[in-house]
């Protein structure tokens, strides 16, 4: 009797620029023996951090306080801690360092350009080394990640920028792809209205030929489901502050009503999300299952997830961590 057809997806998100997040999701397609690898948003940095030359062979960094550096070995072993931990080191002298301080246009500029080319670095090595294994990786932007650098994400045999498109990740089953989230304190730079969001999802769901079959890669969480609870903050403030009742940080649902009116309408097999990194777990809306690896990049954790879908069904799921 043949063996039961499935598909084993590992699902991460929310690595936020760290190297060492992204080479263990690399690791794991192979270590966990996947067809597909999905790779949720947020998937840039959130600052540069100069290391500035200041001409008498030591050299400046602010990372965790002020540090001087003395010679190339000690400049390498901050820039693998920066970068391991969701940072861009930018190599730089005195002048520039100057001209940077007085310009948040070049910052800005500068940053985008760093982003742009560290997810093209992202995209090379994941092509080099899922080619050997057959795998195909599909990845969106987040909330966090500015479009005019997902949209530079060009397709290569092995990795997919599924943002904003409907693919078919099997012979079965499509995948609606979508990193916006509703609106956040944070005013990141997709953040959209709860309308828009509905709008773009059900405009990918009319391709769709078989919902029932069909996995949503939404990068927020439907709302009050278990895995978008979060401490409530005063936007009124910025940066925005928790609020506190009788000395208790406030907690609420900060996902998406639209997703979850979409899940509850349509009923897909599978919605993956994040967004919300310290709500991961795993719940049911109605016959959807919902899944919310969470993230704990700054310290390098990778949190995932392996579902394995068949036709209408999921065979299995599970946490992992490492």
């Amino acid at each position: 009797m043949p063996e039961k057809k499935f598909t084993k997806i590992f699902f991460a998100t929310d690595l936020h620029g760290s190297t060492r997040c992204y080479d263990k999701l690399l690791s794991a397609a192979k270590f966990y023996k996947v067809d597909v690898l999905v790779l949720g948003g947020d998937l840039t940095g959130k600052m540069l951090v100069p290391i500035v030359d200041m001409g008498d062979g030591t050299f400046k960094a602010d990372y965790v306080g002020v540090k001087t550096l003395h010679g190339p070995d000690e400049v390498k072993a901050l820039e693998l801690e920066i970068t391991n931990s969701g940072y861009y080191p930018y190599h730089c002298g005195k002048t520039e360092m100057d001209e940077l301080n007085a310009s948040k246009e070049k910052v800005d500029k500068l940053f985008m350009s760093v982003m742009k080319d560290s997810l093209i670095k992202w995209v090379d090595r994941a092509e080099s080394f899922l080619g050997n294994l057959g795998v195909t990786c599909y990845l969106t932007g987040g909330n966090d990640d500015y479009q005019e650098i997902i949209d530079d994400i060009k397709d290569t045999p092995h990795v997919k920028n599924a943002d904003n498109k409907v693919l078919k990740i099997d012979g079965l089953h499509e995948m609606v792809n979508l990193g916006w989230s509703n609106p956040t304190p944070w005013k990141c730079p997709r953040d959209h209205t709860e309308e828009e969001l509905l709008a773009a999802t059900e405009n990918m769901l009319a391709s769709v030929s078989d919902v029932q079959n069909c996995v949503f890669n939404i990068h927020v969480p439907p709302i009050d489901c278990g895995l978008d609870t979060v401490p409530k903050l005063d936007a009124s403030v910025y940066p925005p502050k928790p609020v506190f009742d009788k000395g208790q940080a406030v907690m609420f649902g900060a996902g998406s009503t639209s997703i979850r009116k979409e899940i509850e309408k349509h009923q897909p097999l599978l919605h993956l999300c994040g967004h919300v990194h310290e709500s991961r777990g795993t719940t049911r809306i109605g016959k959807t299952l919902v899944v919310n690896p969470g993230s704990d990049y700054p310290e390098g954790m990778l949190r995932g997830a392996i579902v394995n879908i068949a036709d209408k069904k999921i065979l299995s799921f599970q946490l992992t961590s490492g």
